[in-house]
């Protein structure tokens, strides 16, 4: 017998192993079958799981951390049952601004540092020229993204207060791109590509450039459901690692991008995946489907507890790191430890958590346009 256990996503390549695993039948071989149905917006997955409208849902990572943390203004506690891979956005720029950024440049123009400068340079000029302030978008206000994006512009020193930022879910990034109400953003795949490939958006850099093994979605469960009845988000855990597994062999390579590329829809093709992936034999990855990359600890945790209270969205407290980890179950081995190497040495260790926090945390002045602790 088989437990349904609805599962909400948001159209994303990371959302792969769920597709993977559904349709190779590793959900009913744990016993639980997959209800897949996708979503429209961060917010909306967020409140459907805190609601128990779903069983469990593709999370953003630092929403399982804010949430159980009470930083929206509710607590609505949650945990990661099993990470649904690492890495995966990429910041994208309107062709026009890249073309200013590019005039701008002193560099190789593939240096994140190099871009973040020549756009520091291009809003300087905005200023001067009293021309309006350049909107970026991000997914939502807790989110790697939104992170990724302001440590790249830490990099070239750009002046926050000629920027301004937004919210956008990931499927309308290449609409308001395209209708001008934003220049640029960051978001996972396949969103950068298809804006890309509809000469929509300069795709600039991968964020695996700016904190590799970066954690950034879960497989998050109601904390009091999870805890009442632990074997179902293990279950669930088990399969979307078996699909991983299964993915990684190689004769099953191609028909895994087939089956997240079907998963998909909406134009993107198995080979656009197998690209985001490395799978094709001439990129290298952005994004990590394998097995390894599904292990999950607390440790990815903390690390996104310090990008959160560097982004001055949270107290800063020995409680709040120790309720941070626990928020994710340990699974399936040590995953590598992320690092931004622009703002510190070597990969993140628990024990320098205050260290790196002061390395990443934003000039006290910071950005008037966000709201912020």
């Amino acid at each position: 017998m088989t437990r349904p256990l609805r599962i909400g996503y948001m159209p994303l390549t990371d959302a792969g192993l769920l597709f993977v695993a559904a349709a190779k039948g590793f959900d009913h071989e744990e016993g639980l079958v997959f209800d897949l149905r996708p979503e429209t917006s961060w917010a909306n997955l967020r409140d459907k799981l805190a609601l128990g409208i779903y069983d469990a849902a593709h999370m953003l990572a630092p929403v399982v951390i804010a949430s159980t943390l009470g930083l929206e203004g509710f607590a609505a506690p949650m945990i990661g049952a099993v990470a649904l891979g690492l890495d995966g956005n990429a910041i994208s720029v309107a062709p026009p601004l890249a073309d200013c950024m590019r005039e701008k440049a002193k560099g190789d123009f593939a240096d994140p540092a190099v871009t973040a400068r020549a756009l520091a340079a291009v809003v300087a000029e905005r200023r001067n020229k009293v021309l309006p302030n350049l909107r970026f978008a991000h997914v939502f206000p807790y989110s790697t993204h939104h992170y990724q994006l302001k440590l790249w512009m830490r990099l070239g020193g750009v002046d926050l207060e000629g920027v301004r930022m937004t919210v956008t879910p990931p499927p309308l990034m290449g609409e308001s791109l395209r209708g001008g109400f934003v220049n640029g953003f960051c978001v996972g795949e396949p969103w950068n590509s298809l804006a890309r490939d509809a000469g929509e958006a300069e795709i600039l850099h991968p964020c695996r450039a700016l904190t590799p093994d970066c954690p950034e979605k879960v497989l998050a469960f109601r904390a009091d459901a999870a805890g009442q009845e632990k074997e179902l988000p293990r279950a669930a855990a088990r399969a979307v690692r078996r699909a991983a597994l299964w993915g990684e062999s190689p004769e099953n390579k191609k028909e895994f991008c087939f089956l997240v590329a079907e998963g998909l829809g909406g134009g993107v093709t198995p080979a656009m995946v197998a690209t985001v992936l490395g799978r094709d034999g001439r990129s290298a990855p952005w994004l990590r489907l394998d097995a390894d990359s599904t292990a999950l600890s607390g440790m990815q945790a903390l690390w996104l507890y310090v990008l959160i209270a560097a982004n001055r969205q949270s107290p800063v407290s020995e409680e709040f790191a120790g309720r941070a980890r626990e928020a994710f179950w340990p699974q399936d081995g040590a995953p590598p430890a992320p690092s931004a190497p622009a703002f510190f040495d070597g990969p993140f260790a628990e024990a320098d958590w205050r260290d790196v926090l002061a390395a990443l945390s934003e000039p006290q002045r910071g950005d008037p346009t966000e709201s912020a602790f």
